[in-house]
């Protein structure tokens, strides 16, 4: 055999799996598995096998610090229309928080997220002079996680999918099942139209510039309607149960039974 034959023949002891062709199917995957357990991680189980929707939003505590700034800035504005007032009273009770989760001990970046979340929607409105502009950073922010939702759902990776998989233990198996591949779209469809639907009452109401309003708005439909969300795409997404099959064991015993019976009115009959 030339050297030009045997160097254009496959090595027989290549393992398939380190084929540059199996490469990027492995490196998506390990994206993705990193992805789901990044995502999941604020996810959990309740004791009869429900999401945990209060966990789901960051507990009792995460809706009071996320809501509490804009109350404070919403019910101040409304009373006196002094735009610094309230977004002093937005940052104070944002700082507040933050001192007390650095006192008990929780990690300086984590203790500052929520500050610079409203830091930076204050700036927004100081900035303009216009109350309404403290909420468009959120108009923003949706707006980025509508264009996530969209394009995992264009590339056949739900992101819900990726969340729910996790605390379900099916790893990336549901992408080889068709049914419950359509379940997760399905459910990361449910988030994404809430979301739209967020849009499409508050910008209104924001070019409106009606402050009272859009304040309301955007706190009913934050938390409360990303918990409905989360519960509707759980239901829709959940896997069909098994049938249960039957007791072999019991099954035995009515077959014995069965066969016992004519054997006695056969015996009744000789007698």
């Amino acid at each position: 055999m030339s050297a030009e034959q045997s160097s254009t023949q496959p090595d027989p002891n290549a393992n398939p799996a380190t084929s540059p062709a199996a490469d990027p199917a492995r490196e998506e995957n390990q994206l993705a598995q990193s992805l789901s357990a990044s995502m999941g991680a604020n996810m959990r189980r309740t004791a009869n096998g429900d999401v945990d929707i209060l966990h789901a939003i960051g507990g009792w505590r995460g809706l009071v610090e996320s809501s509490l700034p804009a109350v404070a800035f919403l019910v101040l504005f409304t009373v006196t229309k002094e735009l610094n007032l309230s977004l002093i009273a937005a940052l104070a009770a944002a700082g507040v928080f933050t001192l007390i989760r650095l006192v008990q001990g929780s990690k300086l970046v984590s203790a500052l997220t929520g500050l610079v979340g409203v830091a930076i929607c204050a700036f927004a409105a100081y900035r303009t002079g216009n109350a309404s502009d403290y909420f468009v950073v959120g108009f923003w922010t949706n707006g980025v996680y509508i264009l996530a939702y969209l394009l995992s759902m264009l590339v056949r990776w739900p992101l819900m999918g990726l969340i729910f998989a996790v605390i379900r233990g099916e790893a990336l198996s549901w992408r080889q099942n068709p049914v419950r591949l359509r379940q997760y779209m399905l459910a990361t469809w449910i988030i994404t139209v809430l979301m739209l639907l967020r849009l499409a009452v508050q910008v209104p109401l924001y070019f409106a510039d009606n402050v009272e309003a859009l304040g309301a708005t955007r706190l009913i439909m934050g938390l409360p309607l990303y918990a409905l969300g989360v519960w509707l795409a759980w239901r829709v997404s959940a896997p069909e149960e098994a049938p249960v099959s039957e007791d072999p064991e019991a099954l035995d015993a009515e077959e014995t039974e069965v066969t016992e019976v004519p054997g006695e009115s056969e015996s009744s009959k000789n007698r």
